[in-house]
């Protein structure tokens, strides 16, 4: 018997044996054990009544480790014979082991290790060893002195008196955990067998998926194409991309580097080529093989793609089939398809969160149709108060709904759709006898066009509405920057004396100045037409303008609207004028102008710059869709001859 005694700090060596992590203790004597030439390797436990775990065995049928040997492989830290040899004696297997710290690992089995080991001596004949450790002095190991036997080679690891964590051996995802590790190995090595409490660890039994990519490289020049090899389990086993050799030997684990929610994943990109570089594989992101690592992820975000569309189009049909989901007919326009292209990826992201009720998911999917389709970018903060979602999942929802070639598009298709229907609907307002003749200028039609203030230009903005030239006046300063004035403000009067009330007030600024534009409409209902009584209204507020000091300044213009169906002779006359453009009826100085316009001139202009994106769309509004559009948008002010 002898003693071999390793210099280091007890605390430093128990540091390295990893205590917390039974699990990949008894991975680490397995890869010894296969670095050994071990065809077969078994792992026992000995469990007591309460389902505690007493002890621990690995025993293989590598060849052994010689007595001769036994004080320089367990006297050392690093500077294993594995970094040097690189391959297995003579099965010429890659070797996992390198750092020569494996057996301090055992320590996490058990309080007391030790190992009985057979092999050839120098001489030829079988020779047995016993080495022996413990926690309590984890520098020292004790090694027997040689027992001639007649056996076979091999090892038996035996930890006994269990350390603290060593029950997780007993969960039952521990063999999962295992089999995903040596999935690689077990799948280039058929013959090999490593059993776990008596059933034998087979990748294929266990996994959901597998799939393999060849990775081109540049630098593979010479060598075999690198092999990725993606396996998925059912069970969360710790996601890794695990550098290996073509025979599956795991030498390297660097972090996937990839977002994949709801799949648990082992990714093993294998080549030869690593084996060489196996020292330098800790830093590889920053090697010449990091282009390697890159492609491979991506190789691998491209594989979690096609996954993602396989289980969406597999959870789409199901909702079909059940009845709950929430689109009966294929896309008929681009925007719809835009709209159900991301429909289907939240709803399949966040499926696992939908009740389990039928009703009560068809429900769910409804309201996550309805506010994709009007307000994509109001659909986060619904979802996270519904479902409470886990961070991976959040993550996943919000590179959703930050895309803009869906969400941007949604939103921009639905509002060109709604506006589309709405010119529909005003039509029908301004021209259908039956209709229009009962449309209410005030209570009716200027409470619409408030919301509507697009349909006068898109850079307009609604300042004041059915407000006195007095509450004209306050805005414009407040806009030009001059609040300080509004207090020491004189009434504004019309000629007559008379205060006058605007119906709509917009504004808008030059664009590339500090100027601004004011539209000031004066809307009269669908069955008034424009003459001369009209006009001088409009004028009448036009010369208060112009009058009035207060409102002068040479960095705001004015343009006065007053807008009907139809117009008499004698202003169309003036509005067609050869030397003003087409509706403007009279242009003073200061800049103002005064127009008259009708509703089908503002419908034209609104349908040509809509012209565009109605043929993309291909949409068509009828008269169900201008109905619906006024109960959903203006229901409590929407004429009741349209909705009825």
């Amino acid at each position: 018997m002898r003693t071999v005694h390793i210099e280091a700090k007890p605390d430093h060596l128990l540091r390295l044996a990893r205590q917390k992590d039974p699990v990949g203790a008894v991975a680490e004597m397995i890869w010894n054990a296969l670095d050994a030439e071990a065809t077969h390797v078994s792992v026992d436990l000995e469990v007591n009544e309460l389902n505690g775990v007493e002890s621990v065995s690995i025993t293989d049928d590598g060849h052994g480790m010689p007595n001769a040997s036994c004080a320089s492989y367990f006297s050392g830290l690093g500077g294993s014979w594995k970094t040097d040899a690189k391959v297995s004696p003579e099965l010429k297997r890659g070797l996992h082991g390198r750092s020569g710290q494996g057996r301090l690992r055992a320590f996490a089995l058990g309080e007391q290790v030790r190992w009985v080991t057979v092999a050839m001596a120098a001489d030829g004949r079988m020779e047995r060893t016993v080495i022996g450790g413990a926690v309590d002095r984890p520098a020292d190991f004790d090694i027997s002195d040689p027992e001639h036997v007649q056996a076979a080679c091999g090892t038996r690891v035996e930890a006994s008196v269990p350390a603290d964590f060593v029950s997780r051996l007993f969960q039952d995802d521990t063999a999962q955990q295992l089999a995903s590790t040596f999935a690689p190995f077990l799948a280039a090595n058929p013959d090999i067998r490593i059993t776990y409490q008596g059933i034998r660890l087979d990748p294929a039994t266990v996994w959901t998926d597998m799939a393999e990519y060849p990775v081109a490289w540049r630098g593979s020049a010479g060598q075999p194409e690198p092999l990725l090899r993606v396996i998925e389990w059912p069970k969360d086993v710790g996601r890794v991309l695990a550098l290996c050799d073509a025979n599956g030997v795991v030498l390297d684990e660097p972090s996937p580097g990839i977002q994949a929610p709801g799949y648990h994943f082992t990714a093993y990109l294998l080549w030869d080529g690593f084996v060489e570089r196996r020292s330098n594989l800790p830093l590889a992101e920053m090697d010449e093989i990091a282009d390697l690592l890159e492609s491979a992820r991506e190789t691998l975000r491209c594989h979690f793609k096609r996954r993602d569309q396989e289980r969406r189009t597999r959870l789409i049909q199901e909702w079909k089939s059940e009845g709950v989901y929430p689109y009966s007919a294929e896309p008929a326009m681009p925007s719809q398809a835009v709209e159900r292209q991301m429909f289907d990826e939240v709803a399949t992201t966040i499926a696992r969160r939908l009740p389990g009720v039928p009703q009560s998911k068809k429900t769910t999917l409804r309201l996550l149709r309805e506010i994709i389709s009007h307000d994509p970018s109001g659909l986060y903060p619904v979802l996270d108060e519904l479902f409470r979602l886990p961070q991976s999942e959040q993550d996943e929802l919000k590179r959703i709904l930050q895309r803009t070639t869906l969400s941007e598009v949604i939103k921009a298709t639905g509002q060109v759709s709604d506006r589309l229907d709405f010119l529909a609907a005003l039509k029908k307002l301004a021209f259908e006898p039956e209709i229009s003749k009962t449309v209410k200028e005030r209570s009716e039609l200027h409470k619409i066009l408030e919301r509507e203030t697009w349909i006068f230009g898109d850079a307009y903005t609604l300042m004041v509405s059915d407000r006195s030239l007095d509450a004209v006046l306050v805005r414009q300063l407040r806009e030009l920057g001059r609040e300080g004035e509004a207090g020491r403000l004189d009434p504004v009067l019309r000629e007559d004396g008379r205060k006058g009330i605007v119906d709509l007030m917009l504004g808008r600024a030059h664009r590339g100045s500090s100027g601004r534009e004011h539209l000031v409409a004066e809307l009269k209902a669908p069955q008034v037409k424009i003459g001369q009584t009209e006009v001088a209204q409009i004028k009448s507020y036009a010369q208060a303008v112009a009058n009035d000091p207060q409102f002068r300044d040479a960095r705001v213009s004015w343009d006065f609207w007053v807008v009907s169906c139809e117009m008499d002779d004698i202003v169309r006359r003036d509005a067609s004028a050869p030397n003003r453009p087409p509706g403007c009826i009279a242009e003073w100085e200061d800049g103002v102008r005064i127009w008259a316009r009708t509703w089908s001139e503002i419908i034209d202009d609104c349908e040509d710059r809509l012209h565009f994106y109605r043929e993309r769309l291909n949409h068509d509004p009828a008269t169900e869709h201008a109905v619906e559009y006024l109960q959903r948008v203006h229901g409590s002010v929407a004429p009741s001859a349209m909705v009825a």
